[in-house]
């Protein structure tokens, strides 16, 4: 293990980019590091923050392989590739100088930190177990759904001529999405860590760390004991039958890698083991078991055929966490209510009255107004007064109709 990748410390500048939290895992000759884009590089594109894995120059044509396969990649249970940040186009590898001289990097999206590993190798308080020659059982519903999920990011890349060549419960991650334990209780998992993967059609140039031997089939076992021997796509599924295997039981099948080359072994079927798992789920885990490769499925699609044949058991725990939701949902709601309903009774006494009493005698002074046409009609009739009012001003033009007596001498003339 190169302990010279250990110089970088979070702070540390990578071009773009900027450690912000220690190791978030270690590979045979590769680090994985948690880093965010710095500012004047980030893109709407680009998630903030990265995982970045680093090798030696020396590994340079590994990791650039690796990168390369995760290019072609675009499955949920396969980890996501991005391309580098502060280049025109896509770039997904590069060379940079770090502490401990020249080396190369690409960033991937950044997974929690929680494995498969942690599930099988906990206690019912999540606790690790001070041994991990017995794990912890998780169970056939949680089993089914992880496995028809590996089974199908699988299939996904086998379309690609790639195999992955180091499957076991460590190189699974789980993605965390928000409200998935009310969907489900099978966690979302994705298959990471293509350091060993290979392209069928082409030799692989070279290899960051080495598959771990308690996983292999037995083709890839004779192989590290450097007999030349052809992959494929059945070696994966011996690998995903061992981690079924252990999911189902808590062991694994076989205790060394002579057990696993050995055509004359054969592992005890799970539910020897556990009486509660179905003969169906026996007969998939066994068949993907199979020392021959011809006895095995044939491809991952034939496998995630055989898992949807399995009777899935109720997901009691996602039903009680949605029930339990429910019923705090509502209870919330209804002391909400009940709340702002005495909320209201309290303040009712002081704004409330107040403007009711104004408001209905507020209908009386709109109804006083109507009556007031009925007063408009009555000085309609005074009006015919003043109309006679006027009439003294004729009387002066009439007063002097009694001046006539100016007239009445006129008969004494006639008299003389």
């Amino acid at each position: 293990m190169d302990t010279d990748l250990d110089h970088i410390k979070p702070g540390s500048v990578v071009g773009p980019y900027r450690v912000v939290r220690g190791f978030k895992g270690r590979g045979g000759m590769a680090r994985v590091v948690e880093v965010e884009v710095r500012e004047k590089y980030r893109q709407p594109t680009l998630p903030p923050r990265l995982a970045l894995k680093v090798a030696r120059e020396e590994y340079q044509d590994a990791l650039v392989a690796e990168s390369d396969y995760l290019r072609r990649f675009d499955h949920p249970g396969v980890v996501r590739i991005y391309p580098l940040a502060g280049y025109h186009r896509p770039v997904y590898a590069a060379r940079e100088r770090f502490p401990f001289g020249w080396g190369w990097y690409y960033t991937m999206e950044l997974l929690s930190r929680k494995s498969l590993k942690g599930h099988l190798t906990s206690t019912t308080a999540g606790l690790l177990r001070p041994s991990s020659d017995e794990g912890r059982p998780i169970g056939l519903l949680k089993t089914l759904g992880i496995g028809r999920q590996l089974t199908r990011a699988l299939d996904h890349i086998h379309a690609y001529h790639v195999i992955n060549l180091d499957i076991k419960p460590g190189n699974i991650l789980l993605r965390q999405k928000r409200f998935q334990f009310l969907r489900s209780s099978v966690p979302q998992v994705v298959l990471c860590d293509f350091g060993v993967a290979r392209d069928t059609r082409y030799p692989r140039s070279g290899l960051l760390g080495v598959a771990t031997p308690a996983y292999v089939s037995p083709e890839q076992a004779l192989e590290l004991g450097k007999h030349h021997q052809h992959l494929d796509n059945r070696s994966d599924i011996f690998s995903l039958g061992i981690v079924l295997y252990e999911m189902l039981t808590g062991i694994m099948p076989f205790d060394n890698i002579l057990q696993i080359v050995d055509p004359a072994y054969t592992p005890a079927p799970p539910g020897q083991i556990r009486r509660s798992i179905p003969p169906q789920m026996d007969d998939v885990v066994m068949k993907a078991l199979a020392k021959h490769p011809l006895h095995r499925f044939q491809t991952a699609v034939d496998m995630q055929a055989a898992l949807d044949q399995v009777p899935t058991p109720c997901d009691w725990e996602a039903i009680g966490k949605r029930t339990f939701a429910g019923v705090t949902l509502a209870a919330c709601l209804a002391a909400g209510s009940w709340g702002a309903g005495n909320l209201q009774h309290l303040r009712a006494p002081t704004p409330t009255l107040g403007p009711t009493r104004t408001v209905t005698p507020s209908p009386l002074a709109s109804s006083a107004p109507v009556p007031t046409p009925e007063s408009t009609l009555l000085p309609t009739a005074t009006p015919c007064e003043p109309t006679s009012t006027p009439a003294p001003t004729f009387t002066p033009t009439r007063t002097p109709r009694p001046m006539t007596p100016t007239f009445t001498p006129t008969p004494t003339p006639g008299e003389d």
